[in-house]
């Protein structure tokens, strides 16, 4: 869904009175890899002395933690994966997502020499059956969700393959009074106007400009009501800087203190704090979209 859609609320939501021991949680961006995501060898001070070690990370915690626990759910959350680039964080681990009907791997691969060992050493015996013949396969209590934008703004691409081994769910942009957004406001020169509603007509004009709903704002890009100065440095700056490119003069910019075909005055996202262009001017702006 778009920024502020409330994608992670859900995650907490669905997990809400699960055991913590069983969620397991991380973050994709661009320097996040295959080491960082499964493991590998670092150095380690063990009386006085460096080792090394195999360091396990947040799959391999997640895989250890549901094959030991087997009648208990586990957890592996993925925030922003579309942050990351997927073909190199996951490697060969993609192919375990292809569940079968019992919800194990329908694929085991075989695991790297360095994970094998660990894992050997680190399973019970009643587990050891997530390293036979020195294979992964997921185990069916082993659930994996991630977040992410609309595709539109990836960093790096995600491929078909990648895709298609995945559910999908769509959150979309809530304009009701319903959820807790409809009772943010915007408070300009100590008038109140409904977020909502700004939000509902600001997309419209997203949509215009960028012939998309990528750059569209959720209902919960802002967290609570808000006054003149949060609006223009997070709204407005958002606006400005992502949508319109902070482009001047440019007839899709609908920076303007009047009507936007033409009829207003054109400002920049600076005149707003250089006097140019004061709160009233703002408020215009904002009364005219609520």
């Amino acid at each position: 869904g778009a920024p502020g859609s409330g994608k992670s609320h859900k995650v907490a939501e669905a997990l809400a009175g699960e055991d913590e021991e069983n969620i397991f949680r991380t973050t994709f961006h661009p320097d996040y890899d295959y080491a960082s995501f499964v493991g590998c060898y670092k150095p380690e001070m063990i009386e006085g002395k460096i080792t090394y070690a195999f360091a396990p990370q947040v799959f391999t915690n997640a895989y250890v933690r549901a094959w030991e626990h087997p009648n208990e759910k586990v957890y592996l959350v993925i925030e922003e994966i579309n942050r990351g680039n997927c073909a190199q964080i996951f490697g060969d681990l993609f192919q375990l997502l292809d569940r079968k009907d019992d919800g194990t791997s329908e694929y085991p691969i075989h695991a790297d020499n360095d994970l094998a060992i660990y894992l050997q050493d680190t399973l019970s015996d009643d587990a050891k059956q997530g390293i036979a013949e020195g294979k992964l396969c997921l185990p069916a209590n082993l659930h994996i969700i991630a977040t992410m934008n609309t595709s539109d703004q990836s960093l790096f691409p995600m491929d078909s393959a990648f895709k298609r081994r995945w559910d999908w769910e769509y959150i979309p942009i809530d304009y009701s009074d319903e959820v807790k957004s409809g009772q943010f406001v915007i408070t300009i020169n100590d008038k109140n106007y409904k977020w909502v509603t700004f939000l509902k007509n600001v997309n419209g004009l997203i949509c215009d400009l960028t012939h998309s709903e990528d750059k569209q704002m959720g209902n919960f890009f802002i967290k609570s009501s808000i006054k003149e100065k949060e609006f223009k440095s997070k709204v407005m700056a958002y606006l400005w800087h992502e949508v319109c490119k902070d482009e001047y003069g440019t007839q899709d910019n609908f920076f303007r203190s009047g009507e936007r075909a033409g009829n207003g005055e054109e400002f920049s996202f600076n005149q707003l704090y250089d006097g140019k262009i004061d709160s009233r001017s703002e408020e215009r702006r904002v009364g005219k979209e609520c």
